[in-house]
């Protein structure tokens, strides 16, 4: 009996071998042992451009098998349907697999499983996890920005983007020469001539993949000036009442003219001591008032030695002369002619550390210093602006030594203040939108004074101030400051001068990555519009800008986006 149950047991085994269901028992507990265990956990990339050519994913995750019976397969489904990816197992964790370009030719949103499929029963186990695959239109290629407006020989550079790669970019001028010229980097140089030119942009990889920006050249703009003799930056420039332009310091012990009738620069002096970060103040009398300042010789610490003495620049005989001791040696203050003559010197650096709110006042009929009243508050990098009212308007500034009160911690008055001659003292004048630094202040043709720029990236207060206004407007009869919408331009240390239209000239500084600029604009604080106006030939922070009784301004010296000082000047029409 046992022996027939054997031999029937045999019969069996022999039946379903011949009938192959013997090799599908073999293959189906492994597939049904790994159930679950596949899955992706990355694919890299994960997108393309629409019309890339082949390109390889890496697929990382569990649970995948080699070239065996059982293997991997790679699915991908979109909208032209499922396709087989031709694929290479390197591990189990790892596959590489290829997608044809047919696949990546337009823009849809894709899956990517892998399977487990039997190469001999043709038939699928499991299945990981689907994975996103992106096809992405192709960027459309442009040229920042796309429309400019320059003068004659002024300098802008070009960006393009929505190129497959930015970086193989060749540059053209399609009217060639005469329409200017464009370096391999996208700086372009107008010609001397006006009218619109073009510049354009081509892929070095695809020659039918390109973008052009229009360029109008117009007589408004900035022109290369003569230079001064020395590079200079930390100087001053005062205009004379003949119409020339005093500069003086911030290189060496040296002073210079300007003749706006020849574009020249000459010699004249020279000053007593050479200065950096002094003051330069047009007297009544047509004389200029200088005071303080680092002298350029190194004290005992090592440090420039800070200045206490002034002198005056006499245009009639081309001499400076020593006049009284400043109360307090200062440098990076600011120096205010008042309407009875006396000019406000106020702020600034009394040692190597410190700011000083102490104030004081140059009396030019007796060529003496005395002190006045305290600012509220230490400053430097502050403004200090005369108003209609014959008060002088203080705003901004750092004073990093000791806090004001408990809400106005050390680095940022948030308030300005008012000096009022005749009590010689100073009161608060309400609070800006913001603390500024470096930033600039215009009284306009309507007596307000604008405030703008300067806002640090570090608001040291204890409730820093919620969308503080790139630009205000200070009105003394309302008592207070407004905002000016929509205002976002160079960050500090830009000129800002305005001109007989109303406009403000905003010339140079440090844009918003802290590197110097080339950016000039025309704002009209009317409407807070923006306007392109040219450009610097050379970026420049740290410059002086002075209006021309013709109207021009001129732009001198200022280091550049290397940070070397500049012996050149610049003339705006």
């Amino acid at each position: 009996m046992l022996r027939s149950a054997a031999i029937l047991s045999i019969l069996i085994v022999i039946v379903l071998t011949l009938s192959g269901c013997g090799r599908g028992a073999s293959v189906v507990p492994p597939q049904q042992s790994q159930v679950g265990s596949i899955r992706i956990s990355s694919l890299s990339p994960a997108s393309a451009i629409a019309g890339s050519p082949d390109l390889a994913v890496t697929i990382t995750g569990t649970g995948f098998d080699g070239e065996g019976v059982i293997q991997s397969r790679v699915v991908w489904t979109g909208r032209g349907g499922t396709s087989v990816l031709d694929r290479t197992v390197a591990s189990s964790t790892q596959i590489v697999a290829a997608i044809p370009a047919a696949l990546l030719k337009n823009p849809t949103d894709a899956e990517i499983v892998v399977q487990q499929f039997d190469r001999i029963e043709q038939t699928i186990g499991p299945m990981s996890n689907p994975v996103s695959f992106t096809v992405t239109a192709s960027p459309t290629p442009s040229v920042v920005p796309a429309a400019d407006l320059l003068g004659t020989n002024g300098t802008r550079q070009f960006i393009a983007t929505g190129f497959d790669s930015n970086s193989g970019i060749s540059w053209s001028v399609e009217e060639g020469p005469a329409g200017g010229t464009i370096t391999s980097a996208g700086y372009y140089t107008a010609p001397a001539v006006t009218g619109t030119f073009h510049v354009t942009a081509t892929s070095a990889s695809d020659a039918n993949k390109n973008a052009t920006a229009s360029v109008t050249v117009t007589n408004a703009g900035f022109a290369p000036s003569g230079a001064m003799h020395i590079p200079r930056t930390g100087h001053t420039a005062t205009l004379l009442k003949d119409g020339r332009v005093l500069i003086i310091g911030g290189g060496d012990a040296t002073a210079e003219l300007f003749d706006p009738a020849t574009g020249t620069f000459s010699f004249t002096g020279p000053p007593i001591a050479g200065r950096l970060h002094a003051t330069a103040t047009l007297l009544p009398d047509g004389r200029v008032l200088v005071t303080g300042g680092l002298g350029l010789t190194a004290g005992p610490d090592g440090h420039l030695l800070l200045l206490n003495t002034a002198e005056i620049f006499d245009p009639a005989t081309s001499t400076f002369n020593s006049t009284g001791t400043m109360v307090q040696a200062r440098q990076q203050h600011t120096a205010t002619l008042l309407t009875d003559g006396r000019v406000l010197v106020a702020g600034g650096y009394f040692d190597n550390i410190c700011f000083t709110a102490s104030a004081e006042l140059f009396d030019p009929s007796t060529g003496t210093f005395s002190p006045t009243g305290f600012m509220l508050s230490e400053r430097v990098g502050h403004t200090a602006t005369l108003l209609a009212s014959g008060e002088v308007l203080v705003a901004g500034g750092s004073n990093g030594c000791a806090p004001d009160s408990a809400d106005d911690p050390p680095w940022d008055p948030l308030f300005a203040e008012l000096y009022e001659p005749n009590s010689g003292s100073f009161q608060g004048a309400g609070n800006m939108s913001t603390t500024r630094i470096h930033h600039a202040a215009v009284r306009l043709t309507n007596e307000k004074v604008l405030v703008l720029g300067g806002i640090p990236s570090l608001q040291n207060l204890d409730d820093p101030p919620s969308n503080p206004s790139y630009a205000e407007l200070y009105d003394r009869e309302a008592g207070g400051f407004s905002r000016i919408v929509g205002l976002t331009i160079s960050h500090e240390r830009y000129t800002a001068t305005l001109m007989s239209s109303g406009m403000v000239l905003i010339v140079g500084g440090k844009d918003a990555a802290g590197t110097s600029t080339t950016e000039v604009q025309l704002l009209d604080p009317r409407s807070g519009a923006l306007t392109p106006t040219g450009a610097l030939g050379t970026a420049r922070v740290g410059h002086t800008a002075t209006l021309l009784q013709d109207g021009r301004v001129l732009v001198t010296g200022g280091t550049d986006a290397k940070n070397n000082a500049l012996a050149t000047a610049e003339l705006y029409k």
